[in-house]
Parts: structure tokens; C-alpha cells; sequence
């Protein structure tokens, strides 16, 4: 599946919302209409971990007004086709929209997932390579007879080929990686990027076939502009936070999953996104709390 967005602006804006664990309602969608990005992007984990509330939040997604991506996360192993239909009920009168439609038409709010979506821009092109979808991060193939009757992958190695193939068919000469879960390679300790914190000596818990995808765009002269996932709680259970972003090698490295997103500060209620800018003078990134209440 390939997407192709043209912006009619010097670089890319991109929203990052991070796991929703149902913390979504319609003020979000109000908001972030109002925030001019040119793309955004769910990084999975829609609802609380039963198929009808990750519809009902794919439902709301899908009144979104700007084009998006949403990652399927390990909480969302509904029916693929089931949750696509309800991303695709567009606001007023527009018609339902095929899983996998490959046109240059009006944007729309679609899966992603084992594939690459091309963003021009007036003086800037990136590839988002869309990494493996329901991710639970470890050493394993999460959801193995899901994985192989959905997306034909029965392995982590077939699943570093498939990323890795994406990468070679990629037009642009700067990548951005998205993903569920974040790659291996950011350390063992509990609170380590996405180090494993929910048991003892659960070491490095990011994907290994992400962490050789993006060294093989390396490996082949393309940019690693940044990578976006989540899925790892900034907060861990012991209480610590981890970093949300970090710039290895001039790759950004950004985990969104502030969980809950939506809280409560001391003069309003706060809802979490991360912004991120693409252009020629590289990667600008920031996170963003509106304010449910205030002039903000």
C-alpha cells in the first residue's frame, strides 16, 4: 500500500499523538483541527484493550479533518478490514473509502502498516516508511497466526525483508520511520527509552526488525530523519521517566506514549501531542499540551 500527499508549503508538519488508551473525545478532534499540520499520525494502542472501544475511538478518529495514519497497536487486533471501515466513515458525504486505495485525490484517514507514504512538499520530499503493526516489542513475532493470516509475515526476519524492501521501493531520499514500538538499541535498564519495565531483567524491548530496517536505509545512502513510535509508557512502573526523545547519529528519536495523555494540571485539563517539522534545515520537534479550557 503507497500513499502519495503533496503540501502546498515549504516543509512538512507532522502531529505525533501518542498511545490513547481511550484518553480521546471530541475536544481532540476540535483541537488539533485548529493546528494547521499537514499530516497526522496515531502511534497505536486506540482503545483500552476491547475490540469495541478501539472502534469507538477509530470512529472519532475518522472526523478528523486533516490526512492521518493511525498504526495499529497491540491493544487494536480487531478485525483489520472491521476497524478500517470505521476509519474510513469520513465526515458529511463522503463515500466510504477502500481499505489499500493507492490515488493522489483528497487525503483521508487510513491504516498504515507495512507501508510507505510519500509527502511533497514545496521545497522537500520525505518517505514515511510505516513499520510492523501490533507490536508488543520483545525478542519474539508478536501475535504470530494474526501476523501470518493479516500480513502474510510468520517471523521476525520476514518482517526485517518486508520493512527492508520498503525502504529499496522508498522515492524520496529522506526517511521518516513509524512505528508502534521503538527500535532495539536504546538500552536495558527499566527506564530506558523503551527498555522493558514490567519484569526483572527484561533488558532491551525494542523491535530488532525496525533497528535493521533503518540500518539498512543507512546502509543504502538514505537520511534517517527521525524515528516516532510509543507503546513503552514514559512512565514506568517504578515510577521513573523516560526520555521522549533523543538524537542519535542525527536521527530524531521520539516516543510519544505520555499516558494518560489527557490530565489534570494545576489551572486546566491538559491533552499531550508531540509536533515535528520536516525541511531542508532538518527536524524540529517539540512536545505540545493544549489546555481543555484556556485561550491556548
Amino acid at each position: 500500500m503507497s500513499h502519495h500527499l503533496r503540501v502546498d508549503r515549504n516543509g512538512v508538519r507532522l502531529g505525533i499523538v501518542g498511545d490513547l488508551h481511550t484518553h480521546w473525545d471530541q475536544v481532540d478532534v476540535h483541537q488539533l483541527a485548529g493546528c494547521d499540520y499537514d499530516l497526522l499520525y496515531f502511534v497505536g494502542d486506540l482503545g483500552g484493550g476491547l475490540p469495541d472501544s478501539t472502534l469507538r475511538i477509530a470512529r472519532s478518529i475518522a472526523q478528523l479533518s486533516c490526512p492521518t495514519l493511525v498504526m495499529p497497536g497491540n491493544n487494536d487486533t480487531v478485525d483489520i478490514n472491521e476497524l478500517a471501515a470505521e476509519l474510513a466513515l469520513q465526515q458529511g458525504a463522503r463515500q466510504l473509502l477502500a481499505l489499500g486505495r493507492d490515488d493522489t485525490g483528497p487525503p483521508d484517514i487510513r491504516l498504515c502498516g507495512y507501508s510507505h507514504h510519500l509527502i511533497e512538499a514545496v521545497d522537500f520530499a520525505v518517505s514515511l516508511i510505516a513499520a510492523r503493526p501490533h507490536s508488543m516489542g520483545g525478542p519474539t513475532l508478536s501475535f504470530p497466526d494474526y501476523m501470518a493470516d493479516t500480513y502474510g509475515i510468520d517471523s521476525l526476519e520476514q518482517s526485517t525483508e518486508r520493512l527492508c524492501a520498503l525502504v529499496d521501493e522508498a522515492e524520496a531520499e529522506h526517511l521518516v520511520f513509524l512505528a508502534h514500538n521503538g527500535p532495539l538499541g536504546f538500552g536495558e535498564a527499566p527506564d530506558a527509552m523503551w527498555g522493558n519495565d514490567f519484569k526483572p531483567g527484561g533488558g532491551d524491548w525494542g523491535d530488532v526488525d525496525l533497528s535493521r530496517a533503518i540500518d539498512h536505509a543507512r546502509a543504502r545512502g538514505k537520511s534517517v530523519l527521525a524515528v516516532v513510535a510509543g507503546h513503552m509508557h514514559l512512565r514506568t512502573k517504578q515510577g521513573a521517566e523516560r526520555p521522549w526523545l533523543a538524537d542519535v547519529d542525527g536521527t530524531v528519536y521520539i516516543n510519544a506514549a505520555r499516558v494518560p495523555r489527557i490530565f489534570s494540571g494545576k489551572d486546566d485539563v491538559y491533552r499531550h501531542h508531540v509536533s515535528m517539522t520536516l525541511g531542508p534545515g532538518g527536524v524540529a520537534v517539540e512536545e505540545v499540551l493544549l489546555p481543555e479550557y484556556g485561550d491556548g
